[in-house]
Parts: C-alpha cells; sequence; structure tokens
C-alpha cells in the first residue's frame, strides 16, 4: 500500500476504471462474455493442497481441485463491519449553554483483545512450504508471525520499517527469502536531478541501515512509483537500475520495480526495461502489488486482447489486476531473453480496486467480505474462505517458474485504530499456518 489511504485509492481508482472499461470492450470486441463479471450462481472451487508440479500446458481456466475439508471447529461469531463512511449529527451529545455549544466527553472505547486461535497449530515441517504465500509484517509486534514461521517456514518474509526480528526469521531457516523496505522516498528528485546520481545517492542515504540488517536479502527502493508518463518512467528505470547496479557493488541486493496494482500501462513496461536488464544483471530480483475483489480470478480471462490498453491477448489466465505480472513477462521479458527474472508480489491482498466488477461489495480489505463469501458457498465462514481465495492465486503462481511467490498483505494492523486493519491477518493465522504445512 502506500502513503495516505485517501490519496493512494484516489490513483489506484483511476487506473482501475480504465483497465475495468478495457477488459470488459475487449472480451465484447472477442465476442466473449467475461466469467467472472456475471453474477455468481455457483461457487468456484478454490482448491486446497492441490500437488503441483508445473503442468504445461495450463489446463482451462478457471481450474477445478477437490478442496480438503480443514478441521472441524465451532463456526466463530460473526465479526461486525464498521464502514468508513458515518453519519455525522453535530447536536447529538452536546449541551445548549446560552449562546454556546458544549460537547460531553464520550468514554474512550477500549478494543477488545482479539481472539485467540480456536484450531490447533500444524505440527512443524521439515523444509519450506510449498507454497508460494508468504508475509507481509508492518513490525514486529505480531506474535503469531514467528509462530508460523518456525511451524511452516513460508518462502517469502517481508518486513517495513521494523527488520532486526528478521534475523530470527534466518535463524529458523536461511532458505526464507526476507525483503525489507525503508519508507523514505525523494520524489523532489525526479525529472530534475540526474537518474544515476539519484540511483547512487539513496542507496548511500541508507547504507548504515542495510549494514545493521545483514539478514535482509533484498531491499526495496521507492514504494508504488506513479508512472504517469514515458519520461518520466524513463527516468525511474534508470534510477532504479542504477540503485541495483550500487547495491550489488556493495555487496547487496536490490528489489526493483515496486509498481501499484493496476499500473503501469503496457506501453510504459517497455520502458522499464532497462532496469529489469540491469536487476538481471545485478543480482536483483523484480517486485509488484496486486489486489483484487471479491475474489482474484475476477475480470480474469484467457486469449482476449486489450485487457490492458496495447496489450496483446495471452495463452495463459491474465487481468488488469490480478496476474497482470504476466503481460511483463509473456509479452516483454521472455521475448528479450528476461524470462528468468525473479519475481516477487511483495503486496497481496482483497482491495476493491475493481469497483462493483464481479458483484464485488467494492470495500477496503478482505474482511468486510467475509460474509459475501459465505453467501456464494465458497465456504463455510468467512475466515475458511479467504484460505480458499488465497489458494487458487497460489495455485496460479505456482505454474510460472520466475515467480518467488507473494507476501500476503498484512500482519501487524490488529489494532481497529490502524488503517491497514481491515487487511490484517491475526484471525487466520492458524489457518493459513495449516493451509502451508500441507502444501508439500
Amino acid at each position: 500500500m502506500i502513503k495516505p489511504r485517501a490519496a493512494a485509492r484516489v490513483e489506484r481508482d483511476i487506473f482501475a476504471a480504465v483497465a475495468v472499461l478495457s477488459v470488459m470492450l475487449g472480451v465484447v470486441a472477442c465476442g466473449q462474455t467475461s466469467a467472472p463479471s456475471a453474477p455468481l450462481e455457483a461457487p468456484t472451487a478454490y482448491p486446497i493442497n492441490a500437488t503441483l508440479e508445473a503442468p504445461s500446458p495450463y489446463p482451462p481456466y478457471p481450474m477445478k481441485a477437490a478442496t480438503v475439508e480443514v478441521a472441524p471447529t465451532a463456526t466463530p461469531p460473526p465479526v461486525a463491519f464498521t464502514p468508513d463512511h458515518r453519519l455525522y449529527l453535530p447536536l447529538i451529545g452536546q449541551v445548549v449553554e446560552g449562546d454556546a455549544f458544549t460537547t460531553t466527553p464520550e468514554p474512550a472505547a477500549v478494543a477488545p483483545p482479539p481472539p485467540e486461535p480456536t484450531l490447533a497449530w500444524p505440527d512443524p515441517i521439515a523444509g519450506l512450504s510449498a507454497s508460494k504465500l508468504g508475509l507481509h509484517t508492518l513490525g514486529s509486534g505480531e506474535p503469531r508471525v514467528m509462530e508460523l514461521v518456525r511451524r511452516v517456514k513460508p518462502r517469502l518474509v517481508k518486513a517495513v520499517g521494523d527488520y532486526g526480528w528478521l534475523a530470527e526469521v534466518k535463524a529458523v531457516s536461511p532458505e526464507i527469502v526476507t525483503i525489507g523496505r525503508i519508507g523514505q522516498e525523494q520524489p523532489e528528485w525526479i525529472n530534475t536531478t540526474d537518474p544515476v546520481a539519484a540511483g547512487h545517492a539513496y542507496v548511500d542515504l541508507n547504507l548504515e541501515q542495510y549494514r545493521n540488517n545483514p539478514f535482509v536479502d533484498y531491499w526495496e527502493g521507492w514504494n508504488e512509483f506513479v508512472p504517469i508518463e514515458p519520461a518520466r518512467m524513463r527516468w525511474f528505470a534508470q534510477f532504479e537500475a542504477a540503485r541495483a547496479c550500487r547495491m550489488q557493488a556493495l555487496g547487496l541486493r536490490a528489489a526493483v520495480g515496486g509498481f501499484s496494482v493496476g499500473v503501469p500501462e503496457y506501453a510504459l513496461m517497455g520502458d522499464f526495461l532497462p532496469a529489469l536488464e540491469a536487476a538481471r544483471r545485478c543480482g536483483g530480483i523484480f517486485h509488484l502489488h496486486e489486489y483484487n475483489a471479491p475474489t482474484f480470478d475476477c475480470l480474469v480471462t484467457t486469449g482476449v486482447p486489450g485487457i490492458i490498453p496495447g496489450a496483446p491477448a495471452l495463452s495463459l489466465p491474465a487481468g488488469p489486476f490480478s496476474l497482470r505480472y504476466r503481460f511483463w513477462y509473456e509479452g516483454w521479458l521472455k521475448p528479450r531473453g528476461l524470462g528468468d527474472l525473479p519475481l516477487v508480489i511483495s503486496e497481496l491482498g482483497i482491495d476493491g480496486v475493481s469497483g462493483s466488477a464481479c458483484n464485488s461489495p467494492g470495500e477496503l480489505g478482505w474482511k468486510p467480505y467475509r460474509d459475501w463469501w459465505v453467501q456464494q458457498g465458497l465456504a463455510a465462514d468467512g475466515d475458511q474462505a479467504y484460505i480458499q481465495v488465497l489458494a487458487w492465486y497460489d495455485e496460479q503462481m505456482r505454474r510460472d517458474s520466475y515467480v518467488l511467490g507473494a507476501t500476503v498483505y498484512t500482519a501487524g494492523a490488529v489494532s481497529p485504530a490502524n488503517e491497514w486493519h481491515a487487511f490484517d491477518l491475526h484471525e487466520i493465522m492458524v489457518l493459513l499456518a495449516r493451509y502451508l504445512a500441507g502444501q508439500q
């Protein structure tokens, strides 16, 4: 995610509206009707514990697989959802004194403690989970993160702003890929400073932090850069290329890119190729963010041109939001010999970027979708339904050898006061661990 929520969603929603219109027009032009856009009459089978050996060619989409039953447990009480928009009644709770209003103070609300797990944690597994789902974290205050790491060894763990605890992750397994993001950006440099000098300067500004945290495998740069137009994208490409190779010279490794969901457009992808070539040459990786709603298969289709403006038809599932990364690889990287550049989806989650497409309630975060998923028959309760939704995306990723995995957004926003609370994974951490343990 980015900066303040309102600014982030305004930027993203503009691109989202264009993308939704593009895919719908593209489907109509091809004489097809996009299945995910129609009312859901029967639930999609989201596979859990399917054994995947990266079959080729791709089976017809959507893929069906048997669902492994999760151990029975009591149905948890419904979770109340408080919408972002509230009715403002300025006179309620106020006392009139003469010509002035004074507000009667209300007692401070005390948030209840998060519920304890009702399911048992899985037994520890020997090696890494075969799943490509990992964890995105905000700080180190979520105790269930390390419990999950110790038991099921996810392939990826990302930390934002607090990295010292990643040493413990590496102690559990040196094979777990760790990613760090420092929240420092200098937008005033864009198109005003030489991009190579700027890339070197950015590394030097953060060098002490890098060296104090040697257990971070890859360091991200700027978060969700907005390309807008070719000159701006070309500047960023040179900046990221210089940053990646400067880091390699210092014994470090970079994650380049970090674009938000739904951007950039197809033509601008080509302007970023110098950064991707440099990342491959200088030991870095590529990373992107992907969100969708109400499930990850919304607007995903096969063989339709123009799903994003100018993009060719692909022979495998792709969409304007989910699996958008395949346009990078199939359209740009593989034809240029860069198809083995490792990719990480460094933020993955449910968010109403697609508006009302696919009957989506259009809410922020996965928690508001619990009841909707249950009504659609995805699972008996909303928490298990989210695991099913994530499992579908996991299955798709595991068919692309260049994808290292995805870090699910997010752990560490347990407090209802946190703006990202609707994305927080605390309540499903045990369920997620059980899923990861079953992927062998």
